[in-house]
């Protein structure tokens, strides 16, 4: 049977009642991973689904839940309201939310995600000195710059951290790398801004920044990786001594 969650039609399977929502979920699933539900489209009222899917609407909101707690689709309350696929960073923010929960319940530590920091980020530098386009440059160049008048005016803000990590993912051109630090660094960005703000641990930050972008900059691939790995080591001691004061 060949129906419509959308407008464009994909084949299901009917769903015996027994068994509830797994099926119903992973049929869903299957079609946004496969690329036949894009992102921000609006999947059918609740009832037709329930429907095309010969299964309770119970079942069917266990599946939708089940489906918006991985991060695969938002569902919007209200007028205009329903299940629509969700984009990228949604799935983004889910994979950082189950990082947190993991970090919040005890189960790993701030030294655990630096060390999945330190396999990550030197090659994803790596990559960045090899893949990075003019306009990648450019927008690396323009974060370490604003960093470093930020130092010089005396602010020690760590607004710019965060992007700085990104713009750097960006440029090395792999997805999956981007979304897994990315996920990583927002778990771990609690227990920085726990840690005390001086004027000698913001000088070393920059400082990295600005060699960790001039080896990207020169091509200096070698250089780029073994920098942003003393950065990674250098803030996981400093959140450390934090830790312990």
């Amino acid at each position: 049977m060949v129906i419509s969650l959308i407008d464009e039609p994909f084949k299901i399977v009917a769903v015996k009642r027994s068994r509830l929502n797994e099926p119903v979920a992973d049929q869903i699933r299957q079609a946004i991973f496969g690329g036949l539900i894009a992102p921000g489209h609006k999947l059918l009222p609740e009832r037709q689904l329930a429907d095309h899917f010969q299964t309770s609407r119970v079942a069917l909101r266990e599946a939708l839940r089940a489906l918006e707690k991985e991060g695969l689709i938002t569902i919007k309350r209200g007028a205009g309201g329903g299940a629509f696929v969700a984009h990228s960073d949604k799935a983004l923010n889910a994979l950082a939310d189950s990082l947190n929960t993991v970090v919040r319940l005890g189960t790993a530590k701030s030294s655990d995600l630096t060390e999945m920091r330190s396999l990550l980020e030197p090659e994803m530098a790596r990559l960045a000195t090899i893949r990075a386009s003019a306009e990648d440059l450019k927008q690396i160049e323009e974060i370490v710059m604003a960093q470093e008048k930020e130092l010089e005016s005396g602010e020690l803000s760590r607004k710019l951290d965060l992007v700085f990590h990104r713009r750097i993912a960006a440029a090395a051109h792999n997805s999956v790398m981007s979304i897994t630090v990315d996920a990583v660094n927002q778990s771990i960005r609690e227990s920085i801004l726990r840690s005390k703000r001086t004027e000698s641990m913001r000088k070393r930050v920059v400082h990295f920044h600005r060699e960790i972008f001039d080896a990207i900059r020169s091509g200096n691939a070698d250089r780029a990786k073994q920098v942003m790995n003393s950065h990674i080591v250098d803030v996981q001691c400093h959140i450390e001594e934090a830790d312990n004061e």
